[in-house]
């Protein structure tokens, strides 16, 4: 087996696994990995990491795996290079912190718990509490 390719697989298996990990965090079973979503309050780089980091950098880990791939399968290394243009997006949004998370990225119980605590939040500025 080639460096090469070794250095491609090691990439791919690393991407996969951060991928994998992301995938569990968002399920939030069992309860214990629902840390990163803070009912009473915003923890707003853990949510940034579990909801946008990990995913677009283990695509981007398995896009440079299929870019650093052996010669012959270019097409292969075109595919993975226009991913790797397209995840650039996620990227910087990632990196512009100030940003909020778009609701659509939070899975379902998150997104009810981030309601939850917005709403306390409104009501205490509003004097309600």
């Amino acid at each position: 087996m080639s460096e090469r390719l070794l250095v491609s697989l090691s990439l791919a298996l690393i991407g996969l696994l951060l991928l994998g990990v992301a995938l569990w965090l968002r399920t939030g079973r069992p309860a214990v990995l629902r840390g990163w979503m803070n009912p009473l309050s915003e923890n707003w780089m853990a949510e940034r990491v579990v909801l946008l980091g990990l995913p677009t950098v283990g695509a981007l880990l398995v896009c440079v795996a299929l870019a650093a791939a052996p010669h012959q399968w270019t097409v292969l290394r075109l595919l993975a290079i226009a991913g790797m243009v397209v995840l650039a997006v996620p990227a910087l949004y990632f990196l512009i912190a100030p940003l909020p998370l778009p609701g659509f990225l939070y899975p379902g119980w998150a997104r009810r718990l981030r309601d939850g605590r917005e709403a306390r939040m409104r009501a205490f500025l509003t004097g309600q509490i």
